[in-house]
């Protein structure tokens, strides 16, 4: 079982600022490019990646804790779920992580950081530019009952997403003789650049590392290759799912670009609170008031379960408040098919009020009936007070 905590050598109540204190140095020790043609520092810098996005995330780091490696696992819920079920599938995903802890990932303006110009970039402004690229990943909350996480459903989303267009086929042009080798780079995508006794290659800026230009545009998507349109998606969620978790739609995200593959659809699930059950990991706690005299006689009780079942209890003569009573497999469903959770019956004895006169009457008669041996917590409390005055 991996130990995200240790491979990032913090403890388990650290800030986010530690964390990410913490991922910041091990990741520039064996960052790739310090370590040239070392596969153990590559392997190495994807797992403290892959810890620090699970850790940086406060609801997946809540997950994480509560259920461990098994509780981010996609099993079941679409592909790859959370990072760590799996590790991350590319060098390209650890090192997006690694831009986002310093900054330099996803500010839009164009700009580089710092720590692209000193490792060599890899998220844009360069030879990976060109060709095909993915398309982008989106995400979305989906909000749903109690019930539902207990029982699994199926929601259906819309969504809107950049396709491949039908006229072109994703070319971006008319025909197949709208498309031209590009004068400026002569096909090669790059530009070629003498300073003095260095040489710079450069992306080209009129084919943008295509090696090709369209000079008869689709005009369907004008020469994009892709069209922006609503999509109706249906999303099965399975039974045992909790707040935080997140499912993955391999393949819904936006269509590629160049004939690159399309982003995924990432599936955050938001579970309503019930009224009366309280959810423990795969157990569910019910509080369940009961009167005096059931409490001293003792009774049976028909409860409700999470999956809208009942079950009979018995509860015991005597029983005081605050007592649990389990009743074993009748909680919430493991997300992972591994069995199913325990029903904890939290008992609350409730004192009656409004009392008729002759339920006074009754009750007078019953407290000239007591004895210190009805009451052995009471007798032990009066006890224990008289022994601090001796």
């Amino acid at each position: 079982m991996k130990d995200y905590y240790a491979t990032l050598g913090i403890s388990k109540g650290a800030t986010p600022e530690e964390i990410k204190k913490a991922y910041r140095k091990k990741a520039l020790e064996c960052h790739p490019d310090r370590n040239p043609g070392d596969p153990k520092a590559e392997a190495q810098f994807k797992q403290v990646s892959e810890a620090y996005e699970v850790l940086s995330d406060e609801s997946r780091r809540r997950v994480y804790d509560q259920y461990g490696e098994e509780g981010l696992r996609g099993t079941g819920m679409g592909g790859g779920g959370f990072p760590g079920g799996g590790g991350f599938s590319s060098m390209e995903e650890a090192l997006r992580t690694f831009m986002g802890a310093f900054g330099g990932a996803g500010r839009g303006d164009g700009s580089e950081s710092i720590f692209e110009s000193f490792f060599g970039g890899g998220f844009g402004g360069g030879e990976e530019d060109a060709g095909p690229r993915k398309g982008t990943s989106k995400k979305t909350t989906i909000k749903i009952t109690f019930a539902e996480a207990a029982r699994g459903t199926e929601k259906e989303i819309s969504i809107h997403n950049f396709t491949t267009c039908n006229g072109c086929n994703g070319s971006g042009a008319k025909s197949k003789l709208g498309v031209k080798t590009c004068f400026a780079c002569q096909g090669k995508g790059q530009i070629l650049q003498s300073r003095g006794f260095f040489s710079m290659a450069s992306l080209c800026s009129r084919c943008n590392g295509s090696g090709q230009v369209i000079i008869d545009p689709c005009k369907e998507c004008s020469g994009t290759g892709r069209v922006k349109e609503k999509q109706q998606l249906k999303i099965r969620i399975p039974a045992g799912v909790d707040t935080g978790m997140r499912l993955k739609m391999s393949g819904h995200g936006d269509a590629g670009e160049a004939g690159g593959p399309p982003g995924d659809l990432f599936v955050y699930i938001d579970v309503e609170s019930h009224e009366s059950f309280q959810r423990e990991g795969d157990d569910v706690l019910l509080d369940l008031p009961v009167t005096f005299s059931e409490a001293a006689l003792g009774c049976k009780k028909e409860v409700p379960t999470p999956l809208g079942q009942t079950c009979r209890i018995s509860i015991p003569e005597g029983i005081q408040t605050g007592k649990t009573l389990r009743v074993t497999g009748k909680g919430f469903p493991n997300v992972h098919g591994q069995g199913q959770g325990d029903l904890l019956i939290r008992v609350t004895i409730e004192t009656p009020i409004k009392l008729s006169e002759k339920q006074k009457t009754l009750f007078r008669s019953l407290e000239e009936l007591e004895s210190p041996a009805n009451y052995p917590t009471k007798k032990t409390f009066f006890d224990k007070l008289k022994a601090l005055f001796l």
